[in-house]
């Protein structure tokens, strides 16, 4: 999760969400190396939205829980071992590091936001590691993917009112606008 201080600068600049994603896809690899000698496979999607259709950029990561060499001409999976929340911690930290260090260098923040921001334990900045879904679960893959690349809108969620000529959104959270 990136900190709310951080979205509204983001949002305004289209060419910093995949720097976002560029951090986190060069972290990822350093962290697996270190963990098991090989790089994972990665899909990033870059969300600009949360549940309540309200600003929330952040980017949702894929990764196998391992990584592939190439050997003798072919791929191996190299498994590693689940990280610790300790493990996950340190590479949140690296990770909000270096994306505020780079939005810096981009001129994209204000330096006094990047102070306030390196200062605070966390930063605003969140990794999550906790959803892990065992390799014959395929549905459960599934779910995740669309989850990941489900739409700012839910068509489900949409109402319209013809006498009223009034289009109604009623989000999962929150009062309905």
């Amino acid at each position: 999760m990136v900190p709310k201080r951080l979205r509204y600068f983001i949002h305004r600049n289209p060419a910093l969400g995949p720097e976002l994603s560029r951090i986190l896809a060069s972290e990822l690899r350093r962290f697996y190396r270190l963990g098991c000698g090989a790089g994972p496979a990665q899909i990033h999607v870059i969300q600009r939205f949360g549940s309540k259709v309200n600003l929330h950029v952040h980017v949702h990561a894929v990764v196998s829980d391992g990584g592939f060499v190439l050997e003798e001409g072919r791929l191996r999976f190299a498994p590693s071992a689940e990280p610790s929340p300790e493990a996950i911690a340190a590479l949140s930290l690296r990770i909000r590091r270096r994306v505020l260090l780079r939005m810096l260098r981009l001129g994209a923040i204000p330096e006094e936001s990047a102070r306030e921001l390196l200062a605070r334990p966390r930063g605003g900045f969140s990794l999550n590691g906790e959803v892990r879904i065992p390799d014959s679960d395929r549905p459960a893959l599934e779910r995740l993917l669309r989850y990941v690349l489900r739409p700012a809108l839910s068509v489900k969620r949409l109402s319209y009112r013809p006498g009223e000529d009034r289009v109604r959104y009623r989000p999962k959270k929150g009062a309905p606008g």
